[in-house]
């Protein structure tokens, strides 16, 4: 039996297929990001215009929520329409199916998928995210300090998230996890960037953090 998303690609055709694969796509460059759903109508048509198409792809939208329940209105003002995505698997299987890929195995159904998500979402990582761009904005020994903590105590468990889905092959079904997990690393490499430059203005020097003073001095 067909699902919902094939056959909204089997009426409506190749503009169906882009709708799906836009709406796939934006989702997962809005993760970590705040929002008030899984995507808007702006993502949308800017991925459209990405694959150089130019058409509203207002109809298709509402028919996918109206017809096909696969979308639902989350938020929605004179400037603003956000969406979640109902059935995820459904439009992952139909876009890979029209593009004469395997459909990727369900992470609904797969627990090891299932499980590193949970383990993933344990560490908080929009606000962990957050924690690392404020803290690569300031220039303080206790800046450097928590970034210490951060990078000690949470950073591993981001990698070892990472090093796992890889391991498994399941870098295309948690694409999204991984690529927050991969910004929440850069966040904190420009955070130590701006605390390990010395002798720039205004910036933080090692001689500066009060837990390694004394370092290198003659006892």
């Amino acid at each position: 039996m067909a699902s919902a998303a094939s056959e909204f690609i089997a009426v409506y055709g190749e503009r169906g297929y882009y709708v799906l694969k836009a709406i796939l796509e934006a989702s997962r460059d809005l993760v970590g990001r705040a929002r008030l759903g899984d995507f808007d109508y702006k993502s949308v048509k800017r991925k459209l215009r990405e694959y150089g198409l130019d058409y509203n792809p207002s109809l298709l939208l509402s028919r996918l929520e109206k017809e096909y329940g696969l979308i639902e209105t989350t938020y929605r003002s004179g400037g603003q329409h956000w969406w979640r995505i109902t059935d995820l698997d459904s439009i992952e299987e139909a876009v890979a199916e029209y593009e004469g890929r395997p459909p990727a195995r369900s992470s609904a159904s797969d627990p090891r998928i299932r499980l590193l998500r949970v383990q993933f979402y344990s560490l908080d990582p929009t606000r962990l995210l957050a924690r690392l761009e404020r803290l690569s904005r300031r220039r303080s020994p206790e800046s450097l300090r928590l970034l210490r903590e951060i990078a000690f105590r949470e950073l591993p468990y981001v990698v070892e998230f990472i090093s796992r889905a890889e391991e498994l092959g399941v870098e295309d079904e948690l694409s999204a996890e991984i690529d927050l997990a991969r910004r929440i690393l850069e966040a904190a490499e420009k955070a130590v960037g701006v605390g390990y430059h010395p002798g720039e203005r205004g910036i933080l020097r090692l001689e500066d953090d009060p837990l390694r003073s004394g370092v290198g001095e003659p006892l």
